[in-house]
């Protein structure tokens, strides 16, 4: 195995992350409402297989959910909010677990709202920021919750292929 690769530190703009965040967002967008109602309480294949228990299945649903969890951490952790106690001292497999225990009784148009409310938020975040904060070099997928991770679950858990079934989850 290769040793993963550096990347070098870089500035972002505001605009520059705002617009990634809203490519992502639209992205998954996409990919949420090619799945639509029916489709997200389907069963995705290998998703959550760290956290969950023997014969439980998540669902595209708890895909988008988890992702949303994520993003709304990270959102928090730019507030500098402080986290929520229940996460303290978990691990991400245990956080993993508790946004599924959270969410999957949910259903999914609590989920999808979720999915827009949040946007607006991270929008509003975003634009309220300190300048200081992007004058800062960070990694160049920072704010990773906000895009890169979202991107990798959405590409690996939700995308439809054209002939209709989603990208099959790897290992």
């Amino acid at each position: 195995r290769a040793a993963p690769v550096a990347m070098a530190p870089v500035r972002h703009t505001r605009a520059s992350v705002l617009r990634r965040a809203e490519r992502e967002y639209r992205d998954l967008d996409r990919a949420v409402r090619a799945l639509s109602r029916g489709r997200l309480d389907r069963t995705v294949p290998g998703f959550g297989a760290r956290a969950r228990i023997r014969r439980e299945r998540w669902t595209y649903r708890d895909a988008l959910a988890h992702i949303l969890a994520w993003k709304s951490w990270q959102i928090d952790a730019l507030r500098r909010v402080p986290q929520d106690p229940e996460l303290r001292g978990l691990t991400i497999s245990a956080k993993n677990r508790l946004i599924y225990d959270r969410w999957h009784p949910r259903p999914a148009r609590d989920v999808v709202a979720w999915h827009r409310q949040l946007h607006r938020e991270i929008v509003r975040v975003l634009k309220a920021l300190p300048d200081n904060t992007f004058k800062k070099r960070w990694s160049a997928s920072w704010p990773n919750d906000l895009i890169g991770h979202s991107a990798e679950h959405r590409r690996r858990h939700l995308e439809v292929r054209p002939d209709g079934a989603t990208v099959p989850a790897r290992g």
